[in-house]
């Protein structure tokens, strides 16, 4: 599979698929500027696929909703879903993104993700996964694929086998799980046991597990042919991460990662990062069958596993409506009704929340210049004044006795600088004091002085919107921590009322 520049099929594009007799694509936010658009590039793509004499493309996003959207739907994200606490929404989430994916061509979903997060500074993974139970990861996840599944889309569960437990993102670097295989049997590989009986593909991952070799587990026969395969009996597809990813690129080279992950057991390539990478991939898979190194039958056996997927589809499919739109409306509707089930109230300790009348200072941390909770929270109450401070420009100066609430937003560990500007706000007004965590939620493990606290998992306008509500005591909080912040809260906290 490979990824590609342009909204539209080009001639370049056409004789590209012919001449790499590509087995499929993977859509990013460069490919898509709105339904139609995407639809009518889905059927330009099977149609070139046609015309080459290949079979269908599989068309494949990472539509895992939150944080990481192709197609912006506005769904809700995995730990959303898990503060949410209901496993016939996530089930719902699965069957609306895959309505919509349908909807436009796009037959395969790089989602769910069954990472088990019981790291706090897990820089990759954080909010994009249930939480840090594995038998509440792995039901929740089986929920998600027979949403996802029963309209239709192939279900693809990652990053086998476990990207929940790490410090270095692979994008980066090669990251290490350090666990035995007693502790990995019982956290990282559960929900993927679990699922494998009805997923439809799993995706394997770029990180290293420790007792079983320095091998990433991509490329590793006894994690995929030998667990995978042998142990579980797993006979869906199998899919690597982008070979383009540094834990791939900067350690072995994408040519040769790939001859090693076909030999390992994968189906399906990831050729991602541009014409070079997918011509030395499909170069060196070619010569490593003419040299004889990798068994021609090796192929054929992913080929069959990847025709059995298509006449599944077909069945699934057949009599829908396809290239169409989906109900936009009923996808707020929906998205909407699960932030207000998991916003978090983690504390309330001063009795801020619902806020008191008065002037209200927002202090944003960061750059971002997307939807803000300052603009959900103006329409609902004045005095609103919204601040962005980079923690690097200064420290949070203003008025002791004034109300503050200051929004963070942090990937794995939180910055220095602004943990230092939260205490320094605390050290000015303990009382008057509210941070939003719009990120992970264990920013409160940096500052747990602090005495109002909450959560939304997700700085999407849906959250912002639902935190707002709560705020203001239009809505009660309901959400419930799938995580445990250290030394503060467990997994299943949540101050409600």
């Amino acid at each position: 599979m490979a990824d590609f520049p342009g909204t539209a099929v080009t001639p370049h594009l056409r004789d590209l698929i012919a001449s790499r007799a590509l087995g499929g694509v993977t859509l990013f936010a460069k490919n898509v500027e709105g339904a139609a658009q995407v639809a009518e590039l889905c059927r330009g793509l099977q149609t070139a696929a046609t015309e080459a004499g290949l079979p269908p493309l599989l068309i494949a996003v990472d539509q895992e909703g939150g944080t990481v959207e192709r197609l912006p739907l506005g769904m809700p994200g995995a730990m959303s879903l898990g503060a949410a606490g209901s496993i016939a929404y996530t089930e719902r989430a699965g069957a609306l993104t895959g309505r919509a994916l349908r909807a436009v061509g796009v037959n395969v979903n790089f989602a769910p993700v069954l990472d088990v997060n019981t790291n706090p500074a897990n820089p990759v993974i954080g909010v994009r996964s249930f939480g840090e139970d594995p038998a509440r990861v792995a039901a929740f996840g089986a929920a998600y694929v027979r949403g996802l599944q029963g309209e239709g889309v192939m279900a693809t569960a990652k990053h086998f086998p476990g990207h929940g437990d790490t410090t270095v993102d692979s994008h980066l670097d090669l990251p290490v799980v350090p666990h035995a295989r007693e502790r990995l049997e019982a956290v990282e590989f559960r929900p993927f046991r679990e699922v494998s009986g009805e997923v439809a593909a799993l995706m394997t991952a770029h990180v290293a597990v420790a007792p079983m070799g320095m091998t990433p587990a991509t490329l590793s026969p006894a994690l995929v042919e030998g667990i995978v395969r042998r142990e579980w009996g797993f006979e869906g597809i199998i899919f690597t991460d982008s070979l383009a990813m540094a834990a791939i690129a900067d350690h072995i080279g994408a040519a040769r990662a790939g001859v090693l992950a076909l030999l390992a057991g994968a189906d399906v390539l990831l050729a991602l990062g541009g014409e070079k990478v997918l011509a030395e991939v499909a170069a060196a898979a070619r010569q490593a069958v003419t040299d004889g190194i990798l068994p021609a039958q090796r192929l054929e056996r992913s080929f069959h596993r990847l025709d059995r997927f298509q006449q599944r589809m077909a069945r699934a499919t057949a009599g829908r409506h396809t290239g169409g739109a989906s109900d936009h409306a009923e996808v707020q509707t929906f998205s909407a009704e699960v932030a207000e089930a998991a916003v978090t109230l983690v504390r309330n300790e001063t009795r801020m929340i619902p806020l008191p009348d008065g002037p209200l200072r927002l202090i944003m941390l960061g750059g971002d210049t997307g939807p803000t909770l300052g603009r959900a929270l103006s329409g609902r109450r004045p005095h609103v004044v919204e601040v962005r401070l980079d923690p690097r420009d200064g420290r949070v100066e203003g008025d002791a006795g004034g109300l503050t609430v200051i929004v963070t937003h942090s990937r794995g560990t939180p910055d220095p600088l602004a943990v230092e500007c939260v205490r320094a706000a605390h050290r000015r007004g303990a009382d008057r004091l509210i941070v939003v965590a719009t990120g992970t939620p264990y920013d409160l493990a940096a500052f747990p002085e602090v005495r109002s606290y909450l959560a939304t998992y997700g700085r999407e306008p849906v959250m912002l919107e639902a935190a707002a509500r709560l705020l203001t005591g239009e809505i009660a909080p309901r959400g419930r921590l799938p995580v445990s912040i250290p030394g503060c809260h467990p997994a299943g906290w949540g101050v409600v009322w």
